[in-house]
């Protein structure tokens, strides 16, 4: 290409851009090359998102604190190292017959604390919006058990409540307390237990409480709210147990049992 044509070339592309008013910064041409986005409010969408993985919640909890095995009544339970605030907050309460307490308390790792007898307890508890589990308590003396989750403002769940067992959750049996177990389970309840509509006590009793490792059932009584199993044989030494409780142990009216799960020690003799 002669000087001529590259002249004439650069003066028609300069005379382009002029008119359009400097090319890339005319709003027709910027237009074209950017084409507009229309600006939306975000913030609450990034708030959001933000609060997906780090916000806290308030959900009730209820369960039951125990002593060896039978219900801590009538004692005050906290939670402490509150990180939030809310008028409507119940961050203590008062044990009932049964060992119950109902509080407010938020999502995440939450700590609960009681005195009894002047001995400072202290539990911890993992809490999410459908369930909470027990974490650790500092004093193998005490148990929680029967941790239940309900939405803030309705009213908690009712439940025929364990009131004392032997074996009891955490128990462990020895040369020294043998005696208690001997060749029989028993579980006291807050109210009288119906009996199974068949009458099968021992078949009710296999489906109720599922004792692992099995143990050979010879007779199964009910006498009011208490319940007796006994069996055929000996525990074995050096030995995890695990009785898991099921919803068939009801009332006449129908309230059940919360499925609960305990666990004893069978040491050496």
């Amino acid at each position: 290409m002669n000087r001529k044509s590259i002249l004439h070339t650069s003066f028609v592309l300069f005379s382009i851009c002029f008119l359009l008013g400097n090319c890339y910064f005319n709003p027709l041409v910027n237009g074209l090359l950017n084409p507009e986005v229309k600006e939306t409010d975000s913030s609450p969408l990034l708030g959001l998102a933000g609060g997906i993985g780090s916000q806290s919640f308030t959900v009730s909890i209820t369960g039951q604190i125990k002593v060896f095995g039978a219900p801590l009544a009538n004692t005050e339970v906290s939670l402490v190292n509150l990180s939030y605030s809310s008028k409507d907050n119940a961050t203590s309460s008062t044990t009932n017959g049964a060992g119950r307490f109902y509080l407010n308390i938020p999502t995440g790792l939450q700590t609960l604390q009681f005195t009894d007898s002047g001995t400072l307890v202290t539990i911890k508890l993992m809490v999410s919006e459908m369930a909470a589990t027990v974490v650790t308590v500092d004093n193998l003396s005490y148990q929680v058990q029967n941790l239940d989750i309900y939405v803030l403002g309705e009213e908690p769940p009712v439940y025929l409540e364990l009131m004392s067992s032997i074996p009891y959750d955490g128990l462990l049996i020895n040369s020294s307390n043998y005696e208690m177990i001997s060749s029989k389970f028993i579980f006291n309840f807050s109210e009288d237990v119906a009996h199974p509509e068949d009458n099968d006590n021992i078949l009710w009793a296999s489906n109720n409480f599922i004792i692992t490792p099995s143990i050979e059932v010879s007779s199964v009584g009910i006498s009011k709210s208490s319940v007796e199993i006994n069996f055929s044989g000996s525990l074995f030494p050096s030995t995890p147990y695990t009785i898991t409780m099921n919803s068939g142990i009801k009332t006449t009216s129908g309230k059940t049992v919360r499925p609960t799960i305990m666990q004893f020690m069978v040491g050496e003799f």
